[in-house]
């Protein structure tokens, strides 16, 4: 007997996530990655990552073949052409001296806990330390402490007024 066609079917292949697969998963937004992985505990970037298992390239050198990547490293690229902005509802409470909490207030629900954004205009960057409040449809308060080397930083308030804006 002559064997004309070997098929070998890896373990994991039954596991393969496809485009379509994220595809019903992000929609055409995939930029909303981070969304969900803080939304659902069980669908973080990790659980996504690890649910690929098998991931194929195609070699651009060899045709149109596909090659399977043996490896536990992956980087995601996800391109954007917009950051979103978010503005200040009010002027920050406290000035985060000696690590203390600062209360600020944004117009909109964009920040959770362990979040750390950047202040655009002095730079400073900051981690939410609480979940956030509602106060009002367009007013959320966050506890958020300064990222620093030491204590000795303070934040600057001529960049954080009613107006201005941070950025994930």
């Amino acid at each position: 007997m002559i064997v004309a066609n070997f098929v070998t079917n890896r373990p994991t292949m039954s596991d393969t996530r496809t485009y379509e697969d994220f595809y019903k998963f992000l929609g055409t937004k995939p930029y909303k990655l981070g969304v969900v992985s803080r939304l659902y505990p069980d669908l973080t970037a990790s659980y996504l990552t690890e649910s690929l298992k098998n991931i194929f390239y195609q070699d651009r050198k060899s045709g149109n073949r596909y090659q399977s990547i043996d490896s536990m490293y992956f980087e995601w690229e996800v391109e954007t052409n917009y950051i979103k902005r978010i503005e200040f509802a009010a002027v920050p409470e406290g000035d985060g001296a000696d690590g203390t909490e600062i209360t600020m207030a944004f117009k909109e629900r964009y920040y959770e806990k362990y979040d750390i954004f950047k202040i655009e205009k002095s730079m400073q960057q900051c981690i939410v330390v609480s979940r956030p409040i509602r106060k009002a449809d367009n007013y959320w308060e966050v506890q958020v402490r300064l990222i620093d080397n030491d204590y000795s930083s303070i934040l600057d308030l001529d960049g954080c007024q009613v107006g201005d804006t941070t950025r994930f």
